[in-house]
């Protein structure tokens, strides 16, 4: 299968109790350490999935959607903004989401963590390779040429660059085959930071990791077996509604909406893979377990799930 690991091939783990010390004792973890009983996932089970796409702070392309539970899967039961509503600028979104009320879990289409070295505090830096740090450790081996890449004798670019990438979209490549957005790469530092601020904004309501967790789309619909590009297609995004089979509509919210609105259908997909995370109780994968809370991690279908998520798909 495309993104796993060859037959007799062994993944890496991480000592985690050496980890967790480093992140113990390291200034730049230290700081942004999260409480110690954050859990990966709640006892509570969810009744309510709010999905965000989110945009910039200053634009209008941030949507929001909000499923619930139904007898055999997950219902649309509102999508904003409306046509009679305003952006989603910050206060507006905060507002929104807290509306959602209790038992619902938020997933956002955006980067929830920084990279390893914008959190750092060691001053001067060792540079990449003597940095102790468990996810630049993570994201050197992640990074590491495959067994049966191609190799040229051409100056490959840096593999790792830390202060732009999280071990979370290493993983994603590596593993899944799945081509990430850097958290802080080209184009993605505001929308990053708003991310980030919206995390502290909801911290008394919505925990990390747990009931506020960071997806992406276009990976799910990718591990889910819907490959073709849909952004600019309308006709494609409203194919894919329709072969999911457990989503479906309440009255007055329309699918039209997602085939006006790439963000509309992403915030719908967005909420949509917080639903399956607690439908098949997907996990963190060992790799980078180790390294929460302090970092990020991008919740998609895991590998046996491209398999077992096909019931649910209809199939021409």
């Amino acid at each position: 299968m495309p993104g796993l690991p060859a037959r007799g091939q062994r993944r890496f783990r991480i000592d985690r109790r050496k980890a967790l010390s480093h992140c113990q004792e390291s200034p730049s973890t230290r700081r942004v350490a999260l409480p110690s009983d954050v859990k990966l996932m709640s006892s509570e089970p969810y009744r309510r999935f709010v999905g965000i796409d989110l945009g910039g702070g200053k634009g209008k392309k941030t949507a929001l959607a909000v499923l619930d539970r139904s007898k055999g899967g997950v219902t649309v039961t509102a999508l904003h903004p409306r046509s009679d509503e305003s952006p989603l600028y910050d206060a507006a979104l905060v507002a929104t989401v807290r509306d959602s009320g209790e038992g619902a879990m938020v997933c956002v289409d955006a980067p929830l963590t920084l990279p390893p070295c914008v959190r750092c505090g060691v001053v001067p830096c060792p540079g990449q390779e003597r940095c102790a740090d468990p996810e630049v450790i993570v994201l050197r081996r992640l990074s590491e040429p495959r067994p049966d890449a191609c190799r040229t004798g051409r100056q490959r670019k840096p593999a790792v660059t830390p202060y732009t990438q999280r071990a979370t979209e290493a993983y994603l490549l590596r593993w899944r085959g799945i081509v990430p957005r850097e958290a802080l790469g080209q184009g993605m530092g505001p929308l990053t930071a708003r991310a980030c601020h919206l995390v502290r904004s909801l911290a008394d309501r919505f925990s990390l990791h747990d009931s506020l967790i960071e997806v992406f789309p276009r990976a799910t619909l990718e591990l889910l077996g819907f490959r073709d590009p849909y952004k600019k297609r309308v006709d494609e995004r409203i194919e894919i509604l329709a072969r999911l089979r457990d989503l479906s509509f309440a009255p007055g919210v329309w699918r039209e909406e997602c085939r006006q609105s790439d963000h509309v259908f992403d915030a719908v997909i967005s909420a949509y893979t917080g639903y399956l995370r607690c439908r098949d109780s997907w996990s963190v994968a060992p790799e980078i377990e180790a390294l929460l809370p302090a970092a990020g991690w991008v919740w998609v279908p895991p590998a046996d799930t491209e398999v077992a998520a096909a019931p649910q798909v209809a199939v021409d």
